[in-house]
């Protein structure tokens, strides 16, 4: 994989990928609170999926990095 697509890669994974944790914490508030998800736990979701967001970020271009410069 070239260095680009592996930017690309990079910018794509992250958002997907918390968007999928958004949707299942959602998913798990609103059953467990019968449908009704509160305003303090979407407050909270919210600052999971930025702190998911940028540990994603993080993880992908630190192993992009990795890879790009030990190699």
């Amino acid at each position: 994989m070239s260095l680009w697509e592996q930017f690309l890669l990079d910018l794509i994974a992250p958002p997907v990928l918390a968007g999928f944790w958004w949707l299942g914490s959602r998913a798990w508030a609103s059953t467990v609170q019968g449908g009704q998800v509160s305003g303090r736990t979407r407050n909270r979701q919210k600052i999971g999926f930025v702190l998911v967001l940028v540990g994603l970020y993080a993880l992908m271009f630190g192993t992009t990095a990795y890879i790009h410069f030990t190699q």
